[in-house]
């Protein structure tokens, strides 16, 4: 049978989880109902998580707007569009993770407004949790991707970074590294690392393979343009490449304004 959870709020403030060496007294803060078929939850913290909103009714938003509203509607996708939703809260905040209970209010919430498209053999609050470790782009994190292609994609040639020690590296190429620079310019990551696939890389020229994409990618790190932080799943669905941008502005062909045209 699926899920209905219910949860209440008070004014107490969110805190970082404790450190073992806190404790019996603050762990003991923190416990969670002792059946989650009670249906008895503890007072909810303030949520993180802020757009203009109240953190409550912000997640209520999320929660309604990834809600089922006809029998034609994918409830697995939904599902997914609310994890993912919850992955770019969490990603607007620091990379602050929402606690159980807030992701409990969430599901609440979906599931009120879901109900009578739901299936009750189900068991849709374990699908949920389970989605948010796989989401690999957050809500919106696709549109950062399109608007730095389209931004690179209006660069003349001239505006274009150049690699060191080859100047008359192909237009391809240069449009690849204005690409990373500006990835690294609006990433949130620490140490404004950015994720981009070679499919995704090969959309930033025209008849660009995948393959020949990756291989650029290899030169731009052979030549310090760029550095792997992390080689990219294999697997279909897997998390891209991690990259860090390592050439100073000066050499990207940026003076004194750090950004792209737009």
């Amino acid at each position: 049978m699926s899920q209905s959870l219910n949860i209440s709020k008070s004014n107490s403030q969110l805190k970082p989880a404790p450190e073992f060496h806190e404790g019996r007294e603050c762990l003991e803060s923190r416990k969670f109902p002792e059946s989650l078929g009670s249906h008895e939850y503890p007072e909810s913290r303030e949520y993180p998580v802020s757009n203009g909103q109240e953190p409550e009714n912000e997640l209520e938003a999320l929660a309604v707007r990834c809600a089922c509203t006809s029998a034609q509607d994918n409830v697995r996708e939904k599902l997914f569009e609310l994890a993912r939703g919850v992955r770019a809260l969490e990603k607007q905040n620091s990379g602050w993770r929402l606690e159980t209970r807030e992701r409990l209010f969430v599901f609440n919430k979906w599931h009120d407004a879901s109900k009578q498209f739901l299936d009750d053999t189900k068991d849709y609050l374990a699908e949920f949790l389970a989605a948010i470790p796989k989401v690999r782009v957050p809500t919106g994190g696709g549109d950062t991707l399109k608007n730095a292609i389209n931004n690179v994609s209006k660069l003349s040639l001239f505006e274009l970074p150049m690699i060191p020690e080859m100047p008359a590296a192909p237009e391809s190429w240069r449009r690849l590294v204005a690409l990373h620079y500006e990835l690294s310019r609006v990433s949130t990551n620490k140490d404004k690392t950015h994720f981009l696939s070679s499919r995704d890389a090969a959309k930033v020229f025209p008849g660009l393979s995948h393959q020949t994409a990756h291989d650029i990618n290899l030169v731009l790190v052979e030549h310090g343009v760029i550095k792997i932080v992390r080689v990219g799943d294999k697997r279909q669905g897997g998390k891209a490449t991690e990259f860090r941008y390592l050439l100073p502005l000066a050499e990207s062909g940026v003076e004194d304004d750090d950004a792209l045209p737009s």
